[in-house]
């Protein structure tokens, strides 16, 4: 921040600047803040006196109307070449989001900058790396865009997206409480699309819901945050989360509940339980805390949406219905049948693919655990019968009942003789 805003106020030229951090980039991490002013001292980037300056400037607050709002760790985006900083958008568990312009394109774009908390850790660093890459290999409208991922001079790592002027599905139910039936399968339309796509490019999303549907202006919604992507053949990372689950309570699946296998059916799950929450106003499935909710996304049959609000088309609830069967061999088989049923529905005809349920659907496995760091392996086998609760066990039962009944008689008898 020091030097991005000297090179700002024409104290220091940008390639000193980019020099100097190279230099500390060389050092070990935990010694780089101690020996910034020595490196930039003795290259004569700055004087002394105006690094004490700087950093006496930087401390205030950027915005006095904000109590306690100092200069954000976003402004580090300062550090990435070929960019400005313009404004903080939001921050989130795994990075602060902050407006950016790009200058070579004169572009505004989103920049996600991973937390300096977990920049010494290589798991979150993969992670967070591997969500740019896993998005600039998906090239669809309907999906946020990726530019650019990596490292700056700073050693502040990074992921440059496509900025969405506009607000998100969450934000429409909070402000509408339930988004009319039209209007929602217009958005569930573009969402299956762009699951469609990552699909066909081998990707899961695992995290489909309504925060991470971004809509513009224009009303075009863009499937965002694909930080738990993963490949469908990353057998790797399949090993490595394995007991593991990772999703959002409201909106998981009864399979990343169990910890098992993710397929694209899986991403059509949490679509459904988005759409429901569009349409009635609630979630599927609530609770006090999120090892209630889960297991009810297990156990618990859905309350079909047209029983909450008889104004929804009979159509709109078998659709919904199919997408959060608990079985997912149950559900769509792919999201392109998906498309083509919400198509109908929204020309006022019965779906093709999915059909009035019969019964309730059935509970998953009893499941028991304590959330921790939102990875929780909750699943438990169910345990085996018990013996008697067979024909031969009623038998054997039976045949035993009469022995001592038989042993007791002859007991009595010679009791009574003596």
């Amino acid at each position: 921040m020091i030097g991005r805003t000297a090179v700002d106020r024409g104290m220091a030229s940008r390639d000193a600047v980019v020099a100097g951090f190279n230099e500390l980039k060389a050092l070990p991490a935990e010694r780089r803040a101690a020996e910034f002013e020595r490196v930039f001292i003795e290259r004569r980037i700055l004087t002394a006196q105006q690094i004490a300056a700087l950093r006496e400037e930087l401390r205030q607050p950027t915005d006095p109307g904000k109590s306690g709002a100092p200069v954000a760790a976003a402004a580090a985006a300062n550090f990435i070449p070929g960019y400005d900083f313009v404004r903080k958008l939001g921050a989130g568990a795994m990075g602060t989001v902050v407006l950016a312009k790009q200058r070579s394109l004169d572009r505004l774009v989103a920049i996600k900058l991973l937390p300096k908390k977990f920049a010494q850790d290589r798991q979150y660093i993969d992670r967070f790396l591997k969500e740019g890459k896993a998005a600039a290999k998906l090239n669809d409208p309907n999906i946020v865009a990726a530019f650019d991922v990596g490292q700056s001079p700073a050693g502040e790592y990074f992921f440059v997206m496509e900025f969405i002027d506009g607000d998100t599905v969450f934000d429409r139910i909070q402000a509408q409480r339930r988004i009319p039936e039209a209007d929602a399968i217009r958005l569930a339309r573009q969402a299956a699309s762009a699951l469609q796509h990552a699909h066909e490019c081998g990707f899961i999303h695992r995290d489909v819901k309504p925060k991470n549907l971004m809509l513009t202006r224009n009303g075009l919604l863009k499937l965002a945050d694909l930080g738990l992507a993963r490949a469908e053949s990353d057998s790797d990372a399949a090993s490595e989360e394995r007991g593991k689950i990772f999703g959002t309570p409201y909106y998981i699946s009864p399979e990343q509940v169990r910890a098992r296998p993710v397929t694209p059916a899986t991403d059509i799950y949490g679509l459904g339980a988005t759409l429901y929450h569009m349409v009635t106003g609630k979630v599927p499935f609530d609770g006090t805390a999120p090892k209630e909710v889960m297991q009810k996304h297990l156990r618990d049959p859905l309350v079909p949406p047209d029983q909450l609000v008889p104004a929804l088309s009979g159509g709109i609830s078998m659709i919904i219905e199919m997408m959060m069967a608990k079985d997912p061999r149950e559900r769509y088989r792919s999201a392109k049948d998906l498309i083509e049923d919400l198509e109908q529905v929204a020309a006022g005809q019965p779906p093709v693919h999915a059909r009035p349920k019969l019964d309730a659907p059935g509970g998953g496995l009893e499941s028991v655990g304590t959330p921790q760091d939102g990875e929780v392996a909750i699943a438990r086998a169910p345990e085996a019968p018990s013996i008697f609760g067979t024909t031969a066990g009623i038998v054997l039962a039976t045949i035993a009942g009469l022995s001592i009944a038989l042993n007791a008689a002859l007991l009595l008898m010679l009791l009574t003789r003596k």
